[in-house]
């Protein structure tokens, strides 16, 4: 499968298409916080700044994944959304403020709400029974993407003008949306559902209260790096005399060890420990590295910190992820997977918010003492959860559709 990157151009076409959307949505959100505080900006603004695409997400993502369906044209949704950071953050640069930038993020969110529709046009270009490799494979355009923009901020920062960072979006976003002009759309027009089908289904979805647990827990953990990493740890890191290099670094070291944990989930820790097991032992892992930041002034340590968190996170979210669409029909796993991430999308939104509240009105450590709070609630409710999309069976041959595997029978085939 890795070798259709270098042997197929369409492939590759589309892999650098997606590396350009990661670091369009990401390449500035390790510098933002600690930049818009050296500059005066009220913490609480500053969060609610950071938690606009987030917002902009949970807000789009259901809908664009049915209207896309009915329009029977994804690529024009992944058009349109590329021009929003291409016109905005250059306005943030000549006119900076918090409505300008705030405006800025919440682009980057409505673009980042399309990326489900990036993973259905990639896997079309692969036979039905490698769908689930081609989905890993373009997982890698996430990590590439973000550590490529990371480190392209942190010498612009370093060495120019530290606003000048803000044209990453927009040059990444132009770049992708040149590119996108030679990508070639598969329609099935007999198999395209109508609007109608498309919100019977919709309305099964939000009916399902599995959906909704899962989605819960997983805005607990996906609540953990935008609050942290993206937010507090970029600022207590700056109080700390850290530079650009070293945000650069903080920021790296998380992704790094995320996708290090999201290869070992389907190769090792699902086989061994289980879904349940694996979740819990990953929030319980960012219960202890959020908690260990506040307490430490040594940047060592706090690295140490960062790289553990980035690992637990991926270990907690994978199983999210996969738990999302277990026990569900073939031709409702997109609405599900849409209802699901505009979910979890709520954590993208509410931990800067909450973070920049906390910081304003109480204190940095306190932010961090919450979110570990937050995450032991989440590792209890996690067996119950597993349980309740198990249950998802009964449901499924009580309306006499396919039978479908359970929860762990789905762990153990990956």
């Amino acid at each position: 499968m890795f070798r259709a990157l270098f042997r197929r151009p369409e492939v590759s076409l589309f892999f650098t298409i997606s590396v350009l959307f990661f670091i369009c949505i990401h390449s500035i959100d390790a510098f933002l916080a600690p930049m818009l505080i050296t500059e005066g900006m009220q913490p609480e603004v500053v969060g609610m700044i950071m938690g606009a695409s987030g917002l902009a997400t949970l807000l789009v993502r259901f809908p664009i994944g049915i209207l896309s369906d009915v329009v029977r044209s994804r690529k024009i949704f992944i058009q349109f959304s590329l021009l929003l950071p291409l016109v905005t953050w250059p306005i943030a640069y000549f006119e900076p403020s918090a409505v300008t930038l705030y405006l800025a993020k919440a682009a980057d969110g409505f673009t980042a709400a399309t990326w489900v529709l990036y993973n259905i046009l990639f896997i079309r270009y692969f036979d039905k029974k490698e769908a689930p490799a081609a989905v890993a494979l373009l997982a890698l355009a996430g990590p590439l993407g973000v550590f490529i923009g990371n480190c392209i901020g942190g010498v612009l920062i370093h060495y120019f003008d530290k606003n000048i960072s803000y044209f990453i979006s927009s040059v990444s976003a132009l770049l992708a949306l040149i590119l996108t002009f030679r990508i070639k759309e598969f329609h099935d027009a007999t198999r395209a559902p109508t609007l109608k089908a498309c919100l019977s289904s919709a309305k099964r979805q939000l009916s399902d209260s599995s959906v909704w647990f899962i989605g819960l827990l997983a805005t607990i953990v996906i609540l953990v790096p935008f609050a942290t990493r993206d937010t507090l740890t970029p600022i207590y890191a700056q109080q700390l005399g850290a530079q650009a290099v070293v945000l650069t670094l903080l920021s790296n070291l998380h992704l790094i060890f995320y996708a290090l944990a999201i290869g070992l989930c389907s190769s090792v820790f699902y086989k061994r420990l289980g879904l349940v097991n694996t979740a819990v032992i990953g929030i319980s892992l960012q219960v202890i590295s959020t908690i260990g930041i506040p307490f430490t002034t040594n940047m060592y340590i706090i690295y140490l910190w960062q790289a553990m968190a980035g690992f637990s996170f991926g270990m907690a979210f994978a199983v999210f992820m996969s738990l999302s669409v277990v026990n569900t029909v073939e031709s409702e796993q997109s609405t599900r997977m849409g209802l699901f991430q505009t979910i979890y999308s709520c954590g993208m939104f509410l931990g800067p918010v909450a973070m920049g509240f906390m910081l304003q009105h109480i204190n940095l450590a306190s932010g961090y003492l919450m979110i570990g709070a937050l995450c032991v609630v989440a590792a209890l409710l996690t067996p119950l959860a597993v349980r309740s999309v198990n249950q998802r069976q009964v449901n499924v041959q009580g309306d006499k559709a396919p039978i479908i595997s359970g929860a762990q029978d789905y762990a153990n085939k990956i």
